[in-house]
């Protein structure tokens, strides 16, 4: 019974060992990818985007596209003003 467990020790070691190697060399390739990849996005900066302007609001009209009536629209409007200030 000796012999049997000192062999399934050793091949848990074993086991642990080529595990804690795997990831130790896939963490050191991320970092590895990770860095080159930073130095790829120093060394060739693209040029920098600037946000769209935004449209101004302007007020429901009468009758817009969807068919739905100007007070129904206000309404729906007011009660999201109302909701996002009080959340």
């Amino acid at each position: 019974m000796q012999p049997d467990v000192m062999s399934l020790l050793l091949e848990a070691g074993m086991l642990l060992l080529v595990g804690m190697s795997v990831v130790f060399l896939f963490l050191t390739l991320l970092i590895g990818a990770v860095n080159f990849i930073a130095w790829v996005c120093a060394k060739f900066p693209e040029t920098e985007i600037t946000p769209a302007a935004q449209p101004s609001r302007r007020p429901p009209s009468a009758a817009n596209q969807s068919g739905i009536s100007a007070p129904v629209v206000a309404a729906i409007t007011a009660a999201v003003d109302q909701y996002r200030r009080q959340h």
